[in-house]
């Protein structure tokens, strides 16, 4: 049985004839984040991962052929900013100068949408889930030490998505790492040590970028599927070790440690929480400022009805 898919056509007819503008997307796995995100929007809207219409494939360039072909189809009495929102993750195209020019395409901030979930609102998040910690002790000054811990063990991505963008920008460049590796890559010894004897050498190409090692130059150089996989393991390991600062009286103690109950202490992180499982979590929650650029440009479609 063949599958169903939109004729970009009657995506257009469809948004025009409704009022409810489309958002297309570059996979099915964005389609529930943009859905998340239509709570903040003073309209309804309507997601297409891009694949899902006839003739394309996922991906950002199967979106902009599609707002380009969508330009085609533009009607006098219809604007087509008015009812279509094209949305791809900006990957390294601004270090390549291949931003679109085309409109309505919203290129984001970061490399990709998973990067936005890198951020102190999620660590409060997760927290607030994966322990019976309440909120007298979920302190802000609690939030940022777990943050600040996690970032420290993100940095670790630097010169591997310093060496992956080289590699991308370089065409001869002899490159040890790239974006097609999966995350697991990091772990292999022989590619970190080539990366350590290439510290000199990356070092003066992240200054010809302006780019130093910190958390905003990884959700833009690093792939964001590398950084949610490490994040969600950093964060679940730190959160692992709460108790025990709770116990040393190294965060404010919980009121089982007060009274001595160290095993029942209220941040142990609950039974069956998994690397997978706060990474899921993290993807669902998108209350957030990371995410209030994308809310904005979307609540810009003004709707002809």
């Amino acid at each position: 049985m063949d599958s169903f898919c939109y004729e970009i056509d009657e995506i257009l007819n469809e948004a025009i004839i409704t009022g409810v503008p489309a958002l297309i997307v570059e996979g099915i796995d964005d389609i529930s984040i943009y859905d998340n995100l239509a709570l903040k929007v003073p309209f309804e809207y309507e997601v297409y991962a891009v694949e899902n219409i006839e003739g394309f494939s996922e991906g950002c360039e199967q979106v902009i052929l599609a707002v380009e072909e969508l330009n085609t189809l533009e009607s006098e009495a219809h604007e087509l900013t008015n009812h279509v929102l094209g949305v791809i993750d900006k990957d390294v195209r601004d270090f390549r100068q291949e931003l679109p020019s085309i409109e309505p395409i919203l290129v984001l901030n970061h490399y990709s949408i998973e990067s936005h979930f890198v951020s102190r609102a999620i660590v409060e998040h997760i927290l607030k889930l994966c322990s019976k910690a309440n909120r007298e002790i979920i302190t802000e000054e609690l939030c940022d030490l777990i943050m600040d811990e996690v970032e420290t063990k993100l940095l670790d991505l630097y010169y591997f998505s310093l060496e992956a963008l080289k590699n991308s920008l370089e065409s001869e460049y002899d490159s040890v790492f790239s974006y097609s590796y999966p995350y697991g890559r990091i772990r292999d010894e022989v590619i970190r040590q080539s990366l350590n004897s290439k510290r000199s050498e990356l070092d003066d190409f992240a200054h010809q970028n302006q780019l130093s090692p910190c958390l905003d130059t990884l959700k833009s150089i690093s792939k964001g599927k590398w950084l949610i996989d490490v994040f969600a393991n950093e964060l679940l390991a730190v959160i692992s070790q709460l108790h025990t600062k709770c116990k040393e009286s190294l965060i404010t103690n919980c009121k089982s440690c007060i009274t001595g109950a160290y095993e029942k202490c209220l941040y142990r992180i609950n039974d069956g929480f998994t690397n997978k499982s706060i990474k899921s979590l993290a993807l669902s929650h998108t209350n957030s400022d990371e995410f209030d650029y994308i809310v904005d440009r979307i609540s810009q479609i003004k709707v002809s009805v």
